[in-house]
């Protein structure tokens, strides 16, 4: 393998780089502490200048109020040849005023003056308009001592109060006001620094809006005010006031903001720009002369230094270059090559250097005998090393690449080896493994008494081998399940072993526990199934025995579940069954069980419920979570649940009993309408039962021919002849007798009986009207009832086309009859088989008008010829006007459209005459006959019809 390259560099290079590191860092530090101390100078300079310029600001300030009481005393020296014109001395005095006045105002020495009488209140006022306050004035009066103060509003102005004495007698208060500026321009003229006078300003008004303060008075504006403006926006404003550094076109200045004495925090500043830049250069130039100086001696050092280890370094040097010759075995070539290093100083003797050539020399002659005794041991250990390698090989292959966890550990757990396929399941490294034990693989409690009980007695001889199973997490989560075989090892350096190899059985362990689940659960909701939910049942049935407690069972069936499936396939119905399966999970508690008994079949048990009532409860919850269609991709579905329910041990002790019961219920609540909930009743079980066993018999009827057609004439409205009969189903049952067909269709619907029962009829009726006419039957039409299941079923059109092939009929003589509901509900699979049947010359009729929808655009629409009003509409002539109405617009919209229209269910003489009277064409009930079996209707034909039709 190639050494990896290593930079060089001589000795000489790392001595003078550190002697330049050593100088310059010594020559940096002093040179920083050097700068420190001009600056801490330069600061304490600055800090007294500052001082100084606000102290000699507030002396001139403190002296002009010294110079305004003396103008103030002025002031009211009245002249006494004026005297006697004035009764009032303040108003004299104010006369006097108003003379002075604007002389001492054009000399600056007021700007503005106020006179008050005895009771505070303004006599009269000069110049500046000032807010005094009228305690003030009135302590001065009072007190007979003079005031001074110092405003700022939008300006600044000192002033001061003096009480007004007249003859001995105090007249009132006379107070004068100067500005400031005054005091600015006389320090201007005593000192090269520019003062100016900032006042507080409305937030975002001012040369300095950023800071809130606007420059009342500034030397030298022109510059100043663009250097303080900048400063605003670099920086930001201490109300306590201070002073900053700015650089501004190549200068530096220092500007002091210095808050006036007298006046609260941030009313006014005095503001003081000083240029430094010339302080700041002496300073730079003075740490840059020492910078060159310091340069200056570190290359003068290092030039004395490189001349006197010139040659220590030089010996170094070529004893590294000679010693290279070791690591080639040029043992001898070294010996003679070092030997003219001895003795090269006579002057001053031996030193190291004659010392290291010595031990060298030495070191080469051991290092030659090492090289010839290592020679011969290695032809030795070469030969034992080729062996070991090849079966070493052996066993780190066997080893490394098997797929089990090969370990060693001793009897404490720490491990002491293990393999590839170990460290990587374990998640371990070559050199981590050692700082874990076998312990802190094992997750659970119940491991490790295992381990430690089974071990326990390997260790002591007892046992041969011991075999334990543990669970694994490596570093993805993921778990494993493993199969241990531990045996003991013979001692090694005085410490027992023990190795333990580990077979990962987790697709096993996953395969049994899934087959588990699959026993006890439905795959498709992941909801236990029939099995675990009658195991549930029975342990809470076990452990709720006391009189006071109750179990509840729910069975719920998805209604209209069956035509999703038919129509939307039977992906969309498996979507909507686990979306279902969450409603009904949302509204029961954890301690529940809701199950899966098969289909769209589910069922909860209802766990220490107090009463009947908290059933109902639970069961008005889920029919309320499905009032909310369901949205299963791009399909809107509405599916209601029937339910049924059950309680222990009102309606039975045993988990089997309570389902039963519960599905009975069920049952129940789908014969009152669906979308409801129902308690086990035993009178309607019994009913059920025979409902079922019905059923069983319907199934059979079909086979066994114990179905008959009755036929029911329609008559002519005006003539009084048959025009046609409807085949009308019973069932003559072998016990029951016969049976209308109220009894056993709607059982038809439900079993799927309804399509093989309806070809039945259709075959029946066209055989038996072509029989008729082959005896002479005059021309009429046999009616067919279509369920909707026949009009939706794919075998409709063809098993009318059999009907008719089989029975020689012709289709202008059979009529079909489908009801209104289904129709207009599912038009896009009635009308196109409809229309074709119509083409074939087949009359269609429209059965039980007016019970459903009654929508005049779809029966624009339909291919129909006929309207049948339904009896319930009929049984109501003469009773309710209602009925009438509805009845007469029927009719009128009939004639309008070209429909003949057939009225069931005339019984009575009123209602014939009404029907008569409104146009209806044709009538079918027991006023003129009941439904008859087919040698009684033919009769009957026989004796209505015409003599010339016999």
């Amino acid at each position: 393998m190639k050494s990896a390259h290593r930079t060089f560099l001589s000795i000489r290079w790392k001595i003078f780089i550190l002697l330049v590191v050593v100088l310059v860092g010594v020559q940096g530090m002093y040179a920083f502490f050097s700068l420190s101390q001009l600056n801490d100078q330069f600061e304490q300079q600055r800090e007294q200048i500052n001082l100084s310029e606000i102290a000699r600001l507030d002396g001139s300030v403190d002296a002009s109020y010294q110079r305004l009481l003396e103008v103030a005393e002025l002031l009211p020296l009245i002249d006494s040849r004026s005297q006697a014109y004035y009764s009032d001395p303040l108003a004299q005095l104010t006369e006097l005023i108003d003379l002075k006045f604007d002389a001492f105002q054009l000399t600056g020495s007021v700007n503005a003056a106020y006179l008050f009488d005895s009771q505070a209140r303004t006599v009269g006022f000069w110049g500046e308009r000032v807010d005094i306050s009228t305690s003030e004035i009135q302590q001065v009066y009072d007190t007979e001592r003079p005031l001074r103060k110092l405003i700022c509003t939008s300006v600044c102005l000192r002033y001061v109060a003096i009480p007004i004495q007249m003859g001995g007698k105090k007249l009132g208060v006379l107070m004068v006001g100067r500005f400031l500026y005054d005091v600015i321009y006389d320090i201007k003229q005593q000192t090269k620094l520019d003062i100016g006078l900032a006042l507080r300003a409305p937030e975002g008004v001012g040369e300095l809006g950023n800071w809130g303060l606007l420059i009342n008075s500034l030397t030298n504006r022109s510059q100043n005010q663009e250097l303080l403006e900048q400063l605003s926006l670099q920086q930001s404003f201490n109300p306590a006031g201070g002073s900053y550094v700015l650089e501004h076109n190549d200068r530096y200045f220092e500007v002091l903001f210095s808050p006036l004495k007298g006046l609260s925090e941030g009313q006014a500043y005095w503001v003081v720009l000083d240029d430094i830049s010339g302080h700041l250069l002496s300073i730079r130039q003075s740490l840059l002369n020492y910078l060159l100086l310091g340069m200056g001696g570190i290359l003068t050092a290092l030039v004395l230094l490189s001349w006197l280890l010139k040659k220590p370094i030089q010996f170094f040097t070529e004893l590294a270059n000679q010693m290279s010759l070791l690591s080639r075995g040029e043992f001898s070539e070294f010996r003679q090559t070092l030997a003219q290093f001895r003795h090269r100083d006579i002057v001053f003797g031996e030193d190291e250097r004659d010392l290291l050539v010595h031990s060298s020399i030495q070191l080469s002659e051991q290092l030659e005998r090492l090289e010839d005794e290592v020679a011969e041991r290695t032809d030795s250990l070469e030969k034992s090393r080729q062996a070991l390698t090849q079966e070493r090989d052996f066993l780190f292959g066997l080893l490394e690449t098997a797929p089990l966890v090969i370990i060693t550990q001793n009897s404490k757990g720490q491990l002491r080896s293990v393999n590839h396929f170990g460290l990587q399941l374990m998640d371990l490294d070559s050199h981590s493994f050692r700082k874990v034990t076998f312990f802190d693989t094992l997750q659970r409690e119940e491991e490790r008494l295992d381990f430690l009980a089974n071990t326990g007695r390997l260790m002591e001889g007892l046992e041969t081998e011991v075999r334990t199973d543990s669970v694994l997490l490596d570093s993805s989560g993921t778990r494993h399940d493993l199969s241990w075989l531990h045996v003991r090892l013979r001692k090694s350096h005085d410490e027992p072993l023990m190795l333990s190899i580990g077979v990962d059985i987790s697709d096993r362990k996953l395969a049994e526990r899934r087959l588990q689940w699959l026993v006890n659960h439905d795959p498709l909701t992941e909801r236990p199934n029939r099995v675990f939910f009658m195991s549930c049942l029975n342990d809470a049935i076990e452990k709720n025995r006391s009189p006071e407690s109750h179990i509840g069972v729910l069975f719920l069936d998805l209604d209209r579940f069956k035509e999703v499936n038919d129509s939307l396939g039977h992906t969309v119905g498996d979507k909507l069954l686990k979306v279902a399966t969450r409603r009904i999970s949302d509204c029961i508690r954890d301690t529940d069980v809701l199950a899966r008994q098969g289909g769209d079949e589910f069922s909860v048990l209802l766990t220490s419920i107090r009463d009947l009532e908290g059933a109902e409860v639970v069961a008005s919850k889920v029919l309320q979570a499905f009032q909310q269609p369901f949205w299963i991709g791009e399909y809107e579905i509405v599916v209601t649940v029937s339910i049924g329910i059950s309680l222990f041990p009102d309606h039975g002790v045993d988990g089997a009993t309570l389902i039963k019961h519960a599905d009975v219920a069920m049952f129940q609540a789908k014969d009152a309408g669906k979308n409801c909930y129902y308690i086990y009743d035993v009178e309607k079980d019994h009913q059920r039962f025979e409902r079922f066993s019905l059923g069983s018999d319907l199934r059979k009827a079909i086979q066994n021919d114990e179905l008959v057609l009755y036929y029911q004439p329609q008559v002519d409205a005006v003539t009084h002849h048959v025009v046609g009969v409807e085949a009308l189903v019973r069932w003559q049952h072998p016990s029951a007798g016969l049976l209308p067909p109220d009894r056993f269709i709607p059982l038809a619907e439900e079993l799927d009986l309804i399509v093989p029962l309806g070809e039945w009829v259709l075959r029946e009726a066209c055989r038996q009207m072509q029989a008729w006419i082959e005896v002479g039957l005059p021309d009429m039409k046999v009616s067919v009832n279509l369920a909707g299941q026949q009009i939706a079923h794919e075998r409709l059109i063809k098993s009318v086309e059999e009907a008719l092939e089989a029975s020689g009929l012709s289709p202008d003589c059979l009529e079909l009859e489908v009801t209104e509901n289904f129709v207009i509900r599912q038009p896009e699979v009635a009308i196109g088989k409809l229309t074709y049947l119509r083409e074939q010359g087949i009359t269609l009729a429209m059965d039980d008008f007016g019970t459903g929808y009654s929508s005049l655009s779809y029966l624009k629409k339909l291919p129909i010829d006929r309207l049948k009003i339904d009896r319930s509409f009929v049984k109501d002539i003469g009773i309710d006007r209602s009925d009438e109405s509805i009845i007469k617009a029927t009719l009128a919209m009939c004639h309008t459209l070209g429909l003949e229209v057939v009225a069931e269910g005339v019984e009575t003489a009123e209602q014939l005459a009404f029907l008569k009277d409104n146009s209806c064409q044709i009538i079918q009930g027991y006023y003129f006959s009941k439904p008859l079996p087919p040698e009684e209707c033919l009769q009957y034909v026989l004796q209505t019809a015409p003599l010339k039709d016999i």
